[in-house]
């Protein structure tokens, strides 16, 4: 089994995920880059493909606690931005020595880096992130496939 194949395992069974989107600073933000727009195209993404996005009070107490957390990290450079995405599936895991050990793990996950003029700050982010999630999808719904 590869790697890719071992991940989508990890997604067997969610009954959801809550969407986490962190990382965005005020630079980034003031030259375009919209949070609240990334947390919604996520959040249709998702309920697009029928996975269910959940809300905080409703996950808190979902077995596994499964979020997507997304991860904007950006450095200005002149005219242009230095950026890491990271697109992952994090949920519970225990130690197998001692399953009374739990801490939240990612179990998949996708990402890349580039540079980027300003212009194009707001439109590449959203396009990668979209490109991650869609990988998302598909891994889950092949782990979920009846």
């Amino acid at each position: 089994m590869n790697i890719s194949e071992y991940t989508k395992e990890t997604l067997r069974g969610l009954s959801g995920v809550v969407v986490v989107i962190e990382g965005v600073k005020q630079d980034a933000a003031a030259d375009g880059l919209d949070v609240s727009l990334l947390q919604a195209e996520v959040e249709k993404a998702l309920e697009g493909a029928n996975i269910r996005v959940l809300p905080f009070d409703v996950w808190r107490n979902t077995l596994g606690r499964p979020w997507l957390y997304v991860s904007v990290n950006t450095v200005k450079y002149l005219g242009s931005y230095f950026f890491s995405l990271d697109v992952q599936l994090k949920q519970d895991v225990g130690l197998v020595y001692d399953p009374t050990i739990t801490t939240s793990s990612a179990t998949w996950e996708a990402g890349s880096i580039g540079f980027i003029n300003i212009e194009s700050l707001q439109e590449k982010i959203r396009e990668s992130i979209a490109t991650y999630v869609d990988h998302f999808i598909a891994a889950y719904q092949s782990a979920n496939a009846e």
